[in-house]
């Protein structure tokens, strides 16, 4: 599980890494494709752009717009290629693992990060 895991992880890198130059910002939108598979992660994209919003910045733009994938006005827009998606566990596990990883940053020692 865990091989498969990091295979999957690599992988998303492959499709973001040179999307998002932004490395904090990348590792969101891999996370959030982790969790809900890059096609709903790329059609979020797609939508912010479209609605005159940055597709490379996650809080506040590409966020919303996953979350607006479980409206038909939006999953069905022509640039969404994945059809309907609830973002609300995407959204929030981003949030979560990032959470988590500050925490973790403060009880293990710089040395052995």
């Amino acid at each position: 599980n865990i091989r498969a895991g990091t295979q999957y992880i690599n992988w998303l890198h492959s499709i973001f890494d040179t999307r998002i130059p932004d490395e904090n910002e990348r590792y969101r939108f891999i996370l959030a494709s982790y969790n809900a598979g890059p096609g709903h992660v790329l059609d979020a994209m797609r939508l912010a752009e479209k609605n005159g919003q940055d597709p490379l910045k996650w809080d506040n733009s590409v966020a919303d717009w996953l979350l607006k994938k479980s409206d038909p006005m939006y999953y069905t827009d022509t640039v969404v290629k994945n059809g309907y998606f609830r973002g609300r566990e995407s959204v929030a596990f981003v949030d979560e693992i990032l959470e988590r990883y500050e925490h973790y940053k403060n009880i293990i020692p710089p040395e052995q990060r």
